[in-house]
Parts: structure tokens; sequence; C-alpha cells
């Protein structure tokens, strides 16, 4: 047990390293290339990245197990320190890249290889490495540690470091020999890939669950709330395992019945049927891995059976993401999961300690409940006649550079202490952002209220934060247009305070799409109707003279922005030619406009004091 133990260690951080890497790989190619390569190219460089994982029969017939093992995980560590400390987006790109590859490579080599007695760590690692994963997302606000400040990264990095190398040295040092599953055995380490993007797209996505269980959209730690069921569905899993009760089946009923229930989108059921969903992935994680291993000269099966999976998870992934949100491939990848839980062969599953249960449950019920306790609750305060008003893209939280930046995100916010702010880009736990709340975050740290519009699923829209009363809201949904260059797109119109009207809406970006901004801003206006006063902050994709603007200024709304003296380009962030960024006003006065310069967004923000016109 002791050994059993040690390497779970091992395989715990390692995990939890290459969570990492995949967080920033898909972040960064996402951020840095969308838009300058085709979806279908961003595409074929994940899944080229992902399927070298099949080549990891090459350090293992060069290498030997134990050389092969110990050269992947040193390159899986120092990838991950490296891009915790450089933060620049190509070098990142490439160390994450080799942090993939290595750590997809290690963990294949990792579950073949064995010594006398010794099973394979996986079975306790992967359920404890979850519980971990999802304790530090709530403990650092959704922000991954690898993205938090650098006196906080480089010190926790370089110690996880440490601890991974020693614990290797020490598992390294027994004889190896190579061991593979049987035919069924395969399919449960195929069906890996699967189970870990389920979990980072809906069991343990803070973000998700609270969302699909129609919380988060007007307010309140929603995501912590969501951490929080998933954490109690984690725990529940981790009993399961410490007392042995039959594990196959409760899996497959709680992942199925979890993620359709979760899905379904109904209020607080939803909810709760993530901590089943959280469950299942848990149990599951520990029974695809059980199956029991033979001897064998090469760890090829086990390496194929891994890779395959990889790469179904770059494919979920991409049909997802580049699809907008499209739920029907995460079905499909959950129901393998399933499928593969009740074919694997049974045997006994190494069973967690009941210590170890009892730290696991405890790591992942109590950091959230602890995370969601010390979360301030924001109040509003007394509306007045002046206030001033921010428009930010924030860029989904990643600078100019394309480097996560939630926490400049925020500092850049709050520049000229504004009582409305109105975001576009807002991304609330996606797996291509580093799953990060920016949202949350930024009511958190900003102590303001907000309501949310999503427009790409339940994650990713348009967001309105304030310090007076939000009433009257509305979530207005433009026509999509077809072909997967037009996003889905669409406006949040409230009641600021009893009294002023404020519109916020992100436009089409294709440069030759005036027609269709046209369209979304005659449906904008149409709902706005002749109310007065009324405010539109806009990332409008469009310059000054074109006649979309003119839209909006022939139907009475002034250019406060310009009137105020905050007339500035707004984009690109870090050498801004254009502007494209606006806040225009009807029955209201403006001064103090500006532009605020920073390069926490690719975006600069707006900033304009309004004072509302006598009642």
């Amino acid at each position: 047990t002791r050994r059993v133990i040690g390497g779970a260690a091992f395989a715990i951080v390692g995990i939890l390293f290459l969570l990492s890497a995949i967080h920033v790989f898909t972040a960064t190619l996402y951020q840095g290339l969308f838009g300058k390569l085709s979806n279908t190219s961003l595409g074929a460089v994940a899944f080229a990245v992902f399927a070298l994982s099949l080549l990891a029969v090459i350090p293992a017939g060069r290498l030997g197990a134990r050389r092969a093992i110990a050269a992947t995980a040193t390159a899986l560590a120092l990838g991950t320190l490296g891009f915790t400390l450089i933060r620049q987006e190509w070098i990142d790109l490439a160390l994450s890249a080799v942090a993939i590859v290595a750590g997809t490579q290690w963990l294949s080599l990792l579950h073949s290889a064995r010594s006398a007695g010794r099973p394979s760590p996986l079975p306790i690692a992967l359920p404890c490495a979850l519980a971990l994963d999802l304790a530090l997302r709530a403990l650092f606000a959704t922000v991954p540690v690898v993205a938090a400040p650098l006196v906080v990264a480089v010190p926790v990095v370089l110690i996880a470091v440490l601890l991974f190398l020693a614990a290797g040295i020490a598992v390294l040092g027994e004889p190896l020999s190579w061991a593979a599953p049987g035919p069924r055995g395969a399919l449960g380490l195929v069906a890996i890939g699967p189970l870990l993007l389920a979990a980072e797209t809906g069991a343990t996505n803070g973000a998700q669950l609270a969302l699909a269980g129609g919380i988060g959209l007007d307010g309140g730690p929603s995501t912590h709330i969501g951490l929080l069921v998933a954490g109690i569905g984690i725990a529940a899993g981790a009993l399961v395992l410490a007392r042995g009760l039959p594990a196959r089946p409760a899996a497959a009923a709680a992942v199925s019945a979890g993620a359709a229930l979760m899905w379904l989108h109904v209020p607080l059921l939803s909810l709760a049927a993530g901590a089943a969903f959280a469950a299942g992935v848990v149990i599951a994680a520990s029974a695809l891995t059980s199956a029991p291993l033979r001897e064998t000269r090469s760890p090829w099966a086990t390496v194929v059976s891994f890779g395959v999976g990889w790469v179904l998870f770059v494919g979920g992934a991409f049909v997802h993401y580049a699809y907008y949100a499209n739920l029907e491939a995460l079905w499909l990848l959950t129901a393998l999961v399933v499928v593969a839980v009740l074919v694997v062969p049974p045997s006994p599953l190494p069973r967690l300690r009941a210590a170890l249960a009892a730290a696991v449950a405890a790591i992942a019920v109590g950091v959230p409940a602890f995370a969601l306790l010390a979360t301030p609750v924001p109040a509003f305060a007394q509306p007045s006649l002046s206030f001033t008003i921010k428009t930010y893209n924030v860029h989904q939280g990643f600078d100019a550079f394309d480097v996560a930046a939630l926490d400049r995100t925020a500092e850049a916010i709050a520049i000229g202490d504004p009582d409305v702010v109105v975001l576009q880009e807002v991304v609330r736990g996606w797996l291509i952002d580093e799953q990060h709340d920016v949202l949350g975050y930024v009511s958190a740290r900003l102590g303001m209220p907000y309501v949310f519009a999503p427009n790409i699923g339940d994650l990713y829209g348009n967001a309105i934060l304030s310090k007076y009363p939000i009433t009257e809201v509305r979530r207005i949904h433009y026509a999509k247009e077809p072909g997967l260059t037009h996003q889905p797109r669409g406006a949040l119109i409230v009641r600021i305070g009893g009294r002023a009207i404020v519109a916020v809406t992100h436009l089409d970006e294709n440069a030759d799409a005036s027609a269709i901004r046209m369209e979304q801003l005659r449906t904008l206006l149409g709902e706005l109707g002749t109310v007065s006063p009324a405010i539109i902050a806009c990332d409008c994709n469009a310059k000054p003279d074109a006649p979309e603007l003119q839209l909006i200024t022939n139907t009475g709304f002034g250019d406060l922005t310009l009137q105020s003296g905050g007339g500035q380009p707004t984009f690109p962030a870090d050498q801004p030619v254009e502007r494209i960024d606006y806040i225009f006003g009807i029955g209201v006065t403006a001064s103090q406009g500006r532009v605020i310069a920073s390069t926490a967004s690719d975006h600069r923000a707006v900033l304009v004091r309004v004072t509302l016109s006598a009642p």
C-alpha cells in the first residue's frame, strides 16, 4: 500500500501539470491564432500535438521503462515551470505543447510500467487529482495557479515540481516491466480523454453547473456555488471508492443521469445533478484505469489506447467550441464513457484508504465552501443623477499579448472608479480560456453586482456591473448569420437606478459585415424604442463614419465619448489606430470622457461621466 500511495503522489502532481498544460496550450492557441488561421488549421495544430502521445513507444523502446518515464516526467515538469514563469505568447505555446506531448506520453508509460506486486497508481491518482484541481480553482477564484500573479504562482509551481521529481525518483528506484490491458481494458483507457473533457466542460466546471441550474445570470457567487456542488459530488465518489461499493454500475448511472439532467437546464435540478455527474466522473476515472494488466514486451497497446482517447478529447473540444457550444459531440463522448465503464472487465479496484478518502472529501468540499464564504456579496448603493460609465471589451480575460491577465483586467476596470461597467467578450468557464470566470472574478474584486447575457452557450456573452440597483433586465439574441465566421451575437438591456436604460452589445466583427451590423442595431434600437434617458455602450467593430453608427445617431443618440473629449482610438490596445468602442446616449449630457491606456485587454476601455436630464 505504501508503494501504491507513493506512486499515486507522483501521478497526482503529474496529472495536475498535464491539466495545466492543456489549459495554457488551448487558450494560447485560440487567443493567439484565432482569426489568423482557419478553424481547420487550428484544429490540425491541436490534433498534431495531442497525437504525438502515440509516439511514446519510441522513448519506451530506446530508453527502457525507468528512463523513459523519467525523461517525459522531467520535460513535463520543466515545461510547466517554464510557461508559469515566462508568460510570453509564442514561448508559452511552445512550452505548453512540449508539456502536453511529454505529459500524455508520461501518463501512458506510467500506467503501463509496473514492478512486482504494484498496480498502476492511476485508479487512485485520477480521482485525487480531479479533487485537487477543483479545490485549487476555488481557492484562486477560478484563476489557474500557473496564471496567478508571479509572486504566488512561481513558488507554488516550483514546490510542486520538486515534489514531483522527488516522488518520481522514489518510484523509479524499483525494477519495472511493461504491462498492457486486454481489448476491453484498452477501451477503458480510450475513454479517459473523453472523461476528462466531460469533466472540464460540465461535471467539475462550476460556472457551467451554476448556469445550467439557473443561477449566475443575475449576480452572486454562482461559480463558487457550482464548484461546491461539484466538490460534494467528488466527495461522494471518493466515499464510494473507499467503501468498495459496486463502482461500475454506480459510475455509469451517475454519469448518464447527471449529465442528462445537467444539460436539460432545469432550474436547481440541473445544478443538483452536477453533484451526481461529478461523483460519476470520479468513480469512472478509477474504474476505467483498473482493468487487469498482463505482462508484455512493449507498452504499445496502452500508448495507442490513451493516444486515441486524447485524439477524441481534441476532436470533442474542437467541435464543441468551433461550432459555438455544440453539445452533440460532448453527449457522444459522454455516452462512450458510460459504455466503456460497463464494458471494462471487473477487477478489484484499489480501494482508497478511509483516511485518504476523508482527505479527498474534505478538500473537495471544504475548500470550495471556504472560498464561497470568503467571497464578498456586493450590495447596491443609492442611485445618483450623475454617474460614470465604462465600456470595455475584456478579451476573455487575456491581455493585448494573449496572456491570461484577470488581475490586470480588474485593475484596468477599476481605473476612474466607474459606477456602471459594461463588458463584452465575457467568458465564464471555457476550457479554451483556462476555465476562468471573468465576470465572477471582476465582480468580487470591484464589489459590484452584475447581470449576464450569454450568447454562445451558457458561458460567453455580455455583462453589466453596477453600483446602483439593476432592474428590468432584457436579454436579446440577434438573428444568427449562416457560416462559422459569424458568431452568435446579442444585447443586454437593463434599467439602472430606476431611471436610465443601459444597453450593451458586441456587433459582428467581420470587415465586410456592415449590413449585418446594421440589422443587429435595428434589432437593438427596436427593443429600446423611444425611451429616454438611454445609453448604448458598444464594441461596434465599426469606425465612426460607418453607416451602421449613423443609424444610432439618426435616432437621436449622441456620441458621448466624442462630445466629452474621449474620441481617441481604442484598438489594438498596445498601439491603437482604430476607434471601434463607443458610448452613445439620449436624454443625458456627457463630460470627462477619456480612453484608458492599458494593455490588460486587446481593446482600451472608454470612460464617460453622464448626467441624466432632470425628471
